[in-house]
């Protein structure tokens, strides 16, 4: 944490963000590692990230950045959101999702979908105003289908079931939480009046969906 905040100290922000658009390829890897190695350290490092915009730049490169190089950016979001609810809403209102929801799709390896399944529990574990945006993006069935795929690894498959249960865990969304018990497998036979009633505590929904696997 030292070494961060004496390179911050020195200026480095927001130069190193103009280098996330640089022609050189490598030079875009080595800028968004940078980052990334300075937002995991601590809250205030993760601060002046966002005091300079650093997460709409990384959404940006995420945008405009092919397969496994998507990482450091994809961590870093999930690194500055994780200190605390207003650095992951920075990150909500920066368009952080739906790049990391792209990041989930088909085609992209195992573990750039790990990535992005943790940052997308780092967003939405907070409160229910960071998990509705999730909602509405159907981050958690996404989810859930990236955790029931026969495909993914097992790394993957805990990524997802962690990042699905934190969601749960402060989702106020009931009506996005009924396909989630559709999609399960085996079946789950659950009423909407029986998750109305529960909706204080979404533990249930949680404990039918994913601690039976």
């Amino acid at each position: 944490e030292e070494l961060a905040m004496t390179v911050t100290e020195a200026d480095i922000f927001p130069k190193i963000l103009y280098c996330l658009k640089d022609t050189d390829e490598q030079v875009r890897k080595n800028a968004a590692n940078c980052i990334r190695e300075i937002a995991k350290q601590s809250s205030d490092l993760a601060n002046i990230i966002v005091h300079y915009g650093g997460p709409g730049a990384i959404v940006d490169y995420l945008n405009h950045t092919p397969g496994a190089f998507k990482l450091p950016g994809i961590m870093t979001l999930g690194f500055v959101a994780g200190f605390d609810e207003s650095l992951a809403m920075a990150v909500i209102v920066s368009g952080g999702i739906p790049p990391l929801c792209e990041a989930l799709s088909p085609g992209n390896e195992d573990h750039v979908k790990a990535a992005a399944a943790w940052s997308l529990g780092q967003i939405g574990r907070h409160s229910p105003q960071h998990a509705k945006p999730l909602c509405e993006k159907n981050v958690p069935a996404t989810l859930l289908a990236v955790f029931i795929s026969g495909e993914s690894s097992e790394d993957l498959k805990n990524q997802a079931k962690r990042a699905l249960k934190s969601i749960i865990r402060v989702c106020k969304e009931i009506d996005a939480l009924i396909p989630l018990v559709n999609t399960a497998q085996p079946p789950i036979t659950v009423s909407y009046t029986h998750l109305r009633a529960h909706e204080t505590s979404l533990h249930l929904v949680c404990r039918l969906l994913l601690e039976k696997k």
